[in-house]
């Protein structure tokens, strides 16, 4: 049966930091922590994870074999997503919090085209309000001056409320998918797969 305090997810991502695995060998490792999960479900599971991005999946006949995606592949803009993402809250407090995040890690508000790049632009409700034109545009000037070009009238964004505790979390999880800590963490976070 599903342990309610570990999350499946939890225990799929720290197998596949140890190594690579198929479903079969998935399938062994959920067994050996106890948990009962019948194969077409966890090859449904493990499928929704690669549909959201948290996992990699390559063809090795027989078997297709599941991997944790290399940081190297990601900008920081898919990284905040994919962390955001897998936080237990609505899809519009992931927007926000990936709102908040990329504001607090560049010092600005946030252009709609770096949060189209997360890929939860689409649920930016009342989390996030639209900065002012002139605000906009100063930072358009700077930014330009530096070599960074932005979409023309693309609007920027700022988040409604401070989301430290949640920012201090998605921070965390990228700093130890980056330097692959995750044999030195014993606190699992508990998460839910956004689907």
């Amino acid at each position: 049966m599903f342990v309610p305090d570990k999350k499946l997810e939890n225990i799929i991502i720290d197998s596949l930091k140890e190594d690579d695995k198929s479903i079969s060998s998935l399938h062994r490792a959920l067994k050996e922590e106890g948990i009962e999960v019948h194969r077409l479900i966890l090859t449904g599971y493990l499928r929704a994870m690669e549909d959201l991005h948290v996992l990699k999946a390559k063809e090795i006949p027989p078997s297709k074999v599941y991997s944790m995606p290399s940081t190297a592949e990601k900008d920081i803009y898919e990284l905040v997503g994919e962390k955001c993402n897998l936080m237990d809250m609505s899809k519009e407090e992931k927007a926000a919090l990936a709102v908040f995040t990329l504001q607090r890690l560049l010092r600005r508000p946030v252009f709609l085209e770096e949060i189209e790049k997360t890929g939860l632009h689409e649920f930016m409700g009342s989390g996030v309000i639209k900065i002012s034109s002139d605000e906009r545009m100063e930072i358009k000037r700077t930014l330009t001056k530096r070599g960074i070009k932005t979409r023309y009238n693309d609007p920027a964004y700022q988040a409604k409320v401070k989301m430290d505790t949640e920012f201090d979390e998605v921070l965390a999880d990228i700093i130890i998918e980056k330097f692959k800590l995750g044999e030195l963490v014993i606190e699992t976070k508990q998460t839910t797969l956004g689907v």
